[in-house]
């Protein structure tokens, strides 16, 4: 369906895009007055902050930025006032990010059952140049949340034996393959902020074994030292069903997994049913987010796609969709044609919570070409 044709229905699946801007000296805090839940409804005239009201927190007087962080400087978008870093990425007030699976960009503009995903990318900003950096799946998720690709040739799980080219390969991945690296999680309590990992059908907390449409290789934190501290993990990474009570005062960093079927990976290979199945789990989800004051209030959501359809096996690899949401980014139906990555996404979070760079994402340049100038 071609996007010109989409554009006239996209309003009947997505929220209007929420102007209201965060400037420098935003709160940052958990965001006050929101009952959001998930599955709520897409009028956008039941939104807050679509009114351009003052933001908590900031003094709509005031024509500066207040204190940035080092390394900032204190620019404008849409003429707020807004700290942004030295590649131009403003600061963010909270960041999600939803991941869906193996899908090229190419199948997702061809798919005629999927009229949310093309409403929110005919309504916000996206990329017709985004790849993966990997394959298969657990690389790249973990490619995005500590800048490397763990070096592994399948999808191993968090513990288990000792990896080789016998037991992790293209038909094989009876090992484990933990990761003693730096990740975006211990950044973010580093620098006193909060964050929580979400996986629909994990049950119990930090669960490390896969049972029915749970899948551990979607989980990347697991795979992480923090998975041997017990309090620490069952704290930070837990069930899906946790997120709507969350939601209200939301972590600084979301990662949302939907389970192996709401996130279009089965059933396999896909079928016209896998994206109609996908759409229908972001319709019931994104609204809520973007109703909450987590977002309004200079927040970002990513919709993130790991690799395209055909692993990169029968085939290049092709770009793949991911879908940029903010009241600071440009909007509209807006395109990048700039070539990126997971390492470039990563480094534009880290940019956006005043956090180092970690790994690839130190030479990568982030996704600066999604936000307005000024």
């Amino acid at each position: 369906m071609a996007r010109a044709l989409r554009a006239a229905l996209s309003l009947a699946f997505v929220v209007l895009p929420a102007f209201a801007l965060a400037a420098c000296g935003g709160s940052g805090g958990p965001p006050p007055g929101t009952d959001a839940t998930v599955g709520g409804g897409t009028d956008a005239t039941d939104l807050p902050g679509t009114d351009a009201a003052p933001l908590p927190g900031t003094d709509a007087t005031s024509s500066g930025c207040g204190t940035c962080p080092g390394g900032y400087t204190c620019g404008s978008i849409n003429g707020a006032p807004v700290c942004r870093s030295a590649a131009g990425i403003p600061l963010l007030s909270h960041v999600f990010i939803i991941a869906m699976e193996n899908t090229s960009l190419a199948t997702l503009d061809g798919t005629t059952n999927t009229p949310f995903m093309h409403g929110l990318m005919d309504t916000w900003a996206s990329s017709s140049n985004y790849h993966g950096v990997v394959h298969p799946s657990l690389g790249n998720y973990l490619a995005v949340t500590s800048g490397q690709n763990g070096a592994v040739d399948c999808d191993c799980e968090p513990v288990g034996s000792t990896c080789s080219v016998l037991n992790c390969n293209l038909i094989l991945s009876s090992c484990g393959c933990p990761q003693s690296v730096p990740n975006i999680a211990d950044q973010i309590e580093a620098a006193g902020l909060n964050w929580r990992m979400y996986g629909e059908d994990m049950g119990a907390p930090c669960n490390t074994a896969n049972a029915g449409d749970y899948a551990t290789k979607h989980i990347p934190f697991l795979y992480y030292d923090l998975r041997d501290d017990a309090p620490r993990c069952t704290d930070h990474v837990v069930d899906y069903s946790a997120f709507a009570g969350d939601l209200a005062t939301a972590r600084a960093y979301s990662f949302i997994t939907p389970n192996m079927v709401n996130d279009m990976h089965d059933p396999d290979p896909p079928n016209a049913q896998n994206y109609a199945t996908g759409d229908a789990w972001l319709a019931g989800v994104v609204p809520s987010i973007l109703a909450s004051t987590a977002f309004t209030d200079g927040g970002l959501l990513v919709i993130w796609w790991d690799e395209d359809d055909l692993s990169g096996i029968l085939a290049p690899d092709d770009p793949i969709p991911m879908i940029f949401i903010s009241p600071l980014a440009k909007s509209g139906g807006y395109v990048s044609t700039v070539a990126a990555n997971h390492y470039s996404l990563l480094a534009t979070i880290e940019d956006g919570l005043a956090l180092p760079r970690l790994g690839a994402a130190t030479a990568a340049t982030p996704l600066v070409d999604l936000f307005p100038e000024n």
